[in-house]
């Protein structure tokens, strides 16, 4: 009877300890799922939040260059003369065609103080993940490189941009410039 009782203690033992590990493993599993679930109902949630910050059509959107492929009319107005000239009121119409991989063509009718010249000018342009980005256009005319910044106004859909604005960094003037497309 003495060793029944003492087999019957140590299966208790056992049984007991093997339950306090098994009960221990099962509360541990619980806790790391359950910090994974928490850490991405916190993700989600934060996504969430930053996307709320922003417009329908930019939710889970970035810019790139062929964000702005195709054709824009663009009107331009500002004043404009290569140091040190004085600035002399300028304005542009144009038809630019953007390729979607950073090259541009221009065809553009300026008037600078009344003088009206024509012509076609190429040049590249980068857009940036935010939206933003740059043009550069060489010109007939001095200073020969203009330069600009820009940013997409409006997104049609989820990948073509609608609307840009970029306004002149060249030292010698201010010119800004909206660009609607039109194809």
């Amino acid at each position: 009877m003495k060793t029944n009782t003492k087999t019957n203690l140590k299966r208790t033992i056992i049984l007991t300890v093997g339950g306090l590990l098994f009960i221990s493993a099962l509360a541990t599993g619980i806790f790391s799922v359950g910090n994974r679930i928490n850490f991405i109902h916190t993700a989600q949630a934060q996504e969430e939040t930053e996307s709320e910050l922003l417009p329908q059509s930019h939710k889970h959107f970035r810019c790139r260059n062929a964000t702005l492929e195709g054709r824009y009319a663009v009107i331009g107005n500002g004043f404009a003369a290569p140091p040190p000239n004085p600035l002399l009121p300028f304005a542009t119409v144009s038809l630019i065609t953007l390729d979607g991989a950073g090259n541009l063509t221009n065809k553009v009718t300026r008037s600078n103080n009344g003088v009206i010249s024509r012509g076609v000018d190429n040049g590249t342009y980068t857009v940036n993940a935010d939206c933003t980005g740059t043009i550069t256009i060489t010109t007939p005319n001095p200073p020969f490189q203009l330069t600009f910044d820009l940013v997409v106004a409006d997104l049609q859909g989820a990948r073509q941009g609608k609307e840009f604005y970029f306004i002149a960094t060249t030292p010698g003037g201010a010119v800004t410039s909206t660009a609607k497309r039109i194809q």
